[in-house]
């Protein structure tokens, strides 16, 4: 099955890459590669029931000394 994901990600990559160098755009390709990191990453880690922390975790532990923070200024 990854194999599978692994063959369509590169037939799709080898599409998309001609279209984004024409412009050459270096960061659009950054862009570009680091969307196609985190898909694949996402993807291993739901075919091999990777359990990963949720990213609300991380919101909160910057929003909670923030707003302590706020509280402590306006309060």
């Amino acid at each position: 099955m990854l194999l599978l994901f692994l063959a369509t990600a590169a037939v799709c990559a080898v599409i998309d890459v001609p279209l984004l160098t024409r412009g050459s755009r270096r960061r659009d390709l950054l862009v570009w590669g680091l969307f196609w990191i985190t898909g694949i990453g996402v993807v291993v880690c739901s075919l091999y029931k990777i359990n990963v922390p949720s990213p609300l975790l991380l919101v909160m532990m910057i929003y909670k000394p923030v707003n302590n923070l706020f509280t402590s200024w306006f309060y």
